[in-house]
């Protein structure tokens, strides 16, 4: 008799959790309606360190390292790269992910480009988790990646640059802020 009374009490326990998880407003994920999102939210914060980066990331100090560290130094200094690459590669992803955001959002207002600019979008996604995957297998197990940063960055900045091309009229596209 306890066994039923048990299974009844556990199915309306997991039934009003349910109903609260439900009927409970998501405050952090509902978009704000009536004010477009701020200008900074859009604009690209990683991939302007991708000279600095590059030149951090190259394994020329392995070599340099072997010949004059101990071993756990040698460690040390891979792990920490390794750490420095995923890092980078995430800033670099939140980049990507705040420029497409935004050509959603171009295409959205205007509806004579939407189709083609969301194959675009589609198309320069799918190349980009590519790279990164690529880019982070390689961080991963401890080879140089950077020939993928080098085309995420320019990935991320032909973007850019085809964005503000698109948001701007046409007679200010043409002295556009970038080339």
């Amino acid at each position: 008799m306890t066994e039923p009374a048990l299974y009844i009490a556990l199915a309306i326990l997991v039934a009003a959790a349910l109903v609260l998880l439900l009927r409970r407003p998501r405050t952090g994920s509902a978009p704000r309606l009536g004010r477009p999102p701020a200008p900074p939210e859009f604009f690209p914060v990683h991939c302007r360190y991708f000279p600095q980066m590059r030149h951090a990331l190259l394994w020329d100090d392995a070599a340099y390292l072997a010949g004059r560290g101990s071993p756990d130094v040698q460690r040390r200094w891979r792990k920490a790269m390794r750490r420095a690459g995923r890092l980078y590669l995430a800033g670099l992803r939140e980049d990507f992910s705040r420029l497409n955001r935004l050509g959603r959002l171009v295409s959205l207002y205007s509806p004579e480009l939407r189709a083609k600019q969301e194959t675009e979008l589609a198309w320069l996604n799918l190349r980009f988790q590519f790279l990164y995957g690529i880019g982070l297998s390689r961080f991963l197990m401890g080879q140089p990646a950077g020939d993928c940063l080098d085309q995420m960055a320019s990935l991320i900045g032909s973007l850019g640059r085809r964005l503000e091309q698109a948001a701007l009229p046409p007679e200010l596209s043409s002295r556009a802020i970038t080339p």
